[in-house]
């Protein structure tokens, strides 16, 4: 049997859609146990997640062609119906658990209805035609946001420092105040001072205002100013998110694979705790999304996608997979430039403000973030087993190593883009010196795009 293709080729075989799911379910499962952070179950399950990534976008088995096609389907099916139990009963966050134990009901009643609306969407056209379906997509992501809303005012001051960036932040823009000048207090105490590092701190005060870019700022600000709280827009993003995959293509395929992101076990979790990343997954899917059906837009998303995050712009380099290298070379190099220009103008604005608290905030102050021996990374586990801890430059070898693969092997179709965005963040993630829910909650969100965007070509799988 040949494991490897010699050559790049279309992920259409029956095995990706089954293996692609369970590494979602599998890196869904590593989060739940344990909030993101390091345990073995969690480790274990981290492992599973990146061995089926990979055998789904690298191995090209060569037996089980229809066991795949009929099982995939079923398969996926029961892990959904998995993530909507623990999401309803397993208690998503830990701010304010005591106060909440008499109205929790109300967030499981709307998860549960939610879910009941997904799992009936599912149902195989002879027995629901798909405007029904669509209808009932609708309904379930309008239930999650007004889950989410729930979350919010019962949840109204989680106690983590990124809320406190952001809120500061977008009380500050609305003031005509540069967030980038502001300093923060350390809200964890002088004992909490190993958890952010010497040079960050000064006489029990942070010496940043906001460690995010520009437009992660900007999107932030719009919760806080509609509606006092800049989760509204994280949990808008999350939603829309899950919009964009679920109608990426028609059918059930796409449904199931947002519901996949949509359920999963700490999805409300990353939103209670104020965490940016689905800013950054509605920037990843909106990049699909056009380059299927608006290319003429795509130049526009994929430069705000790369400006939502600091550590983006190292995977750069997987836009050639969506504009491959080809002549006219002018023409191609000003596509590029485009996107640079999209990047550049929704940073320069803040960022000329006050360059030197922005490259501070947004790029001095994140070299000297610690080790963190509790992030769910096989260097923390090393460095728990061993006492020393490893060099931080073996995560960025893993992601030259993973551009290897994605370039060697990986179609240029917006399918091979998103699944080589999620491959080359999960492997960098795995052997970083900083990696918890958030992180991770992106690589979930990409490999769910990349299931729906791969469904079409697979379609007897979800027949």
């Amino acid at each position: 049997m040949t494991f490897f293709a010699p050559k790049p080729r279309d992920l259409d075989s029956a095995h990706v859609i089954l293996a692609l799911g369970l590494a979602v379910i599998s890196l869904g499962q590593a989060l739940q146990h344990g909030n993101g952070f390091l345990n073995g179950i969690a480790l274990l399950y981290l492992t599973i997640s990146l061995i089926l990534l990979g055998w789904a976008l690298f191995a090209r088995p060569t037996f089980g062609h229809l066991l795949f096609v009929k099982i995939s389907f079923p398969v996926l099916l029961l892990g959904l119906l998995l993530q909507i139990y623990q999401l309803s009963f397993a208690y998503f966050g830990d701010s304010e658990f005591l106060s909440l134990l008499s109205t929790l009901w109300q967030f499981r009643a709307g998860i549960l209805i939610a879910g009941g609306l997904a799992v009936a969407s599912l149902t195989m056209h002879k027995w629901m035609s798909p405007k029904w379906q669509n209808v009932l997509t609708v309904l379930v992501l309008l239930t999650l946001w007004l889950s989410g809303v729930w979350l919010i005012k019962h949840v109204p001051y989680p106690f983590i420092d990124v809320f406190v960036f952001h809120q500061n932040s977008g009380n500050a823009l609305l003031n005509g105040v540069n967030p980038y000048t502001l300093t923060a207090p350390n809200i964890y105490g002088e004992k909490y001072i190993y958890g952010y590092g010497a040079e960050l701190i000064q006489n029990g005060v942070l010496t940043i205002g906001n460690p995010y870019p520009p437009l992660s700022i900007y999107f932030s600000s719009l919760g806080y100013l509609f509606g006092g709280d800049i989760r509204y827009s994280h949990l808008f993003a999350f939603v829309l998110s899950g919009a964009l995959i679920a109608f990426l293509h028609p059918g059930r395929g796409s449904k199931l694979a947002a519901y996949l992101f949509l359920f999963t076990p700490k999805s409300f979790y990353v939103i209670e705790q104020s965490w940016t990343e689905p800013i950054v997954v509605l920037f990843l899917t909106a990049v699909v999304y056009c380059a299927i059906h608006r290319p003429r837009w795509l130049f526009a998303l994929a430069g705000l996608l790369f400006a939502s995050k600091q550590y983006l712009l190292f995977t750069f380099p997987l836009m050639l997979l969506l504009f491959p290298v080809k002549p006219p070379f002018p023409a191609w190099l000003r596509r590029f430039s485009e996107i640079g220009l999209v990047a550049l103008a929704v940073t320069a604005p803040l960022a000329l403000w006050d360059f030197p608290s922005f490259m501070w905030n947004v790029g001095e102050a994140q070299w000297y973030q610690i080790f963190r021996l509790d992030a769910l990374s096989y260097l923390a586990a090393y460095a728990r087993v061993t006492d020393i801890q490893p060099s931080q430059l073996i995560a960025f070898a893993m992601l030259a190593l993973a551009f290897f693969f994605v370039w060697r092997f990986l179609p240029r179709t917006p399918d091979g883009f998103v699944a080589a965005f999620a491959w080359c963040l999960m492997l960098f993630f795995a052997f970083n010196k900083q990696a918890f829910c958030n992180y991770y909650f992106l690589v979930i969100g990409a490999m769910c795009c990349a299931l729906s965007a791969l469904y079409p070509k697979i379609p007897s799988s979800f027949s």
